[in-house]
């Protein structure tokens, strides 16, 4: 379908993006507003002061500039507070989508600084440069046919003001003391002034909005890339599910066989076969824990649409977890304390199922990898608006080679392997792709706090957003 001329955004590159682009840039441009009135506040104060200086009487010009300045800082604050109104009622009230407030707000622009040029000199004003400089900001928000447009009808109506200057027809107004010689009276000048000036503002336009054309289709061929790589990981998420999860029924039913076997179900067995045959058993808890981990991050990238947020008690929680695996501390005899104020609320917001996960992870590896008769020790902190959860042990730590490998999938570091300690090397992996989901963050460090020469430690650091009550 052929666009129309005062079409404000083309259908190539209408996507979700290019509209928080457009609001944040509206949000830009009545900030830097905020700068332009100080700018010609400044200047007519400096204006004031310069005829004081030389002892000129203060023209009654000057008073006409206070009013456009204060009427630019007036609807600069419509704009602010239009700005924060709600989305979709201001569409519905207002009929206005980003692109059209752009438009509103460059147009209302252009008609403030004419207004501004025609009371300090008009084509004597060297402020006549400030069009440039608004034609460069246009042009990153509207299509270059609207700003041509703009800029054609600004060029007639200065002309046309000019021109009746010229003739006489309307007064001409200057600052008392600034550029006294008359030069909208030279027909030579004028002719050059708008020659000069035309050329400049629509080369500014021709470059500016070619260079954001290109910016734009970019940013589009990037954003469409980017959900096929979505849309690729996705697809290839469900075949590893489907695939792995296949891996699992022969396994786990090789595994029922095998535990048949050294229970005798099936017979006696020799004593040399047992010990051949318990390390087999291992293995395949091994490789069953692994799929469990990889179906795990599977899901993670996979998301979940039906996910239940909720309200989450960290403290609640990590005592739950505690309990589940307070066996493993005894049997290791490994000391478990929990350092919190009780008068807090550690709650935060998420899927109870996932945090619970995340936390269990970073619990269990404290465990595994601490030997016994070790500590392990959680802290929580409340800290501007956030949760710092630390998970600290006497370990064997990681080591320095280590330790940007540690969030990385399937990694183990060289300690675990020559402790013997068995994992899958996902856990960590798993623990920052939700702490990340919850926009947090999963810090660690070596040795830790408890540890010593002959038992560094790891202490994982935890940081989430508190849950704050939306209503």
């Amino acid at each position: 379908m052929k666009e129309s001329f005062f079409t404000l955004v083309p259908e190539r590159i209408q996507y979700e993006k290019f509209w928080r682009d457009i609001r944040r840039r509206n949000r830009w441009l009545i900030l830097l507003r905020y700068g332009a009135f100080g700018l010609l506040f400044s200047l007519i104060i400096g204006i004031i002061i310069f005829q004081n200086v030389y002892g000129l009487y203060m023209s009654s010009d000057i008073i006409p500039l206070f009013l456009i300045a204060g009427s630019i800082l007036l609807y600069n604050l419509l704009f602010h507070y239009y700005w924060h109104f709600d989305r979709e009622k201001r569409i519905r009230i207002f009929k206005i989508h980003g692109l059209r407030f752009s438009l509103v707000q460059i147009c209302t622009d252009f008609f403030a600084l004419m207004l501004f040029i025609y009371y300090t000199g008009g084509v004597e004003s060297p402020l006549f440069v400030f069009f440039i400089f608004h034609v460069i900001i246009g042009s990153l928000f509207l299509p270059g046919r609207i700003i041509n447009l703009i800029i054609s009808i600004m060029l007639v109506m200065t002309c046309c003001g000019a021109i009746l200057e010229y003739q006489g027809l309307i007064s001409h107004n200057h600052i008392n003391g600034w550029f006294e010689a008359g030069l909208y009276k030279n027909q030579i000048f004028i002719i050059i002034f708008f020659i000069i000036n035309s050329i400049s503002l629509y080369f500014s336009i021709y470059l500016a909005n070619s260079i954001a054309r290109q910016l734009y289709k970019r940013e589009r061929d990037l954003t469409i890339a980017y959900d096929e790589l979505q849309n690729a990981e996705k697809t290839k998420q469900k075949y590893v599910m489907s695939v792995v999860h296949d891996l699992k029924t022969p396994i786990a039913a090789a595994q029922t066989y095998l535990n048949m076997i050294l229970d005798r179900t099936l017979g006696d067995i020799k004593d040399e076969h047992l010990r051949p045959l318990e390390r087999s058993q291992h293995r395949l808890e091994n490789a069953i824990e692994t799929i469990g981990k990889v179906l795990q991050i599977s899901r993670l990238k996979l998301g979940n649409e039906n996910e239940e947020i909720e309200k989450v008690n960290i403290t609640e929680l990590i005592e739950e977890i505690y309990k589940e695996m307070h066996v493993l501390f005894e049997t290791k005899n490994i000391t478990f304390n929990l350092i919190y104020n009780t008068e807090a609320d550690y709650s935060v917001w998420g899927e109870y199922e996932l945090i619970k996960l995340a936390l269990s992870n970073l619990l269990s590896n404290a465990n595994k990898y601490t030997q016994p008769g070790g500590k392990v020790e959680v802290t929580l902190v409340l800290d501007d608006g956030k949760i710092i959860i630390s998970f600290a042990d006497n370990g064997i730590g990681i080591p320095e080679s280590s330790k940007d490998k540690i969030f990385q999938e399937f990694y183990r570091t060289p300690l675990s392997k020559q402790d013997g300690t068995e994992g899958t090397g996902l856990g960590m992996s798993i623990v920052k792709q939700i702490i990340d989901k919850y926009e947090g963050s999963v810090s660690f460090k070596s040795p830790s706090y408890l540890g010593d020469e002959q038992r560094p430690g790891t202490e994982f650091i935890v940081t989430v957003p508190v849950w704050k009550d939306v209503n």
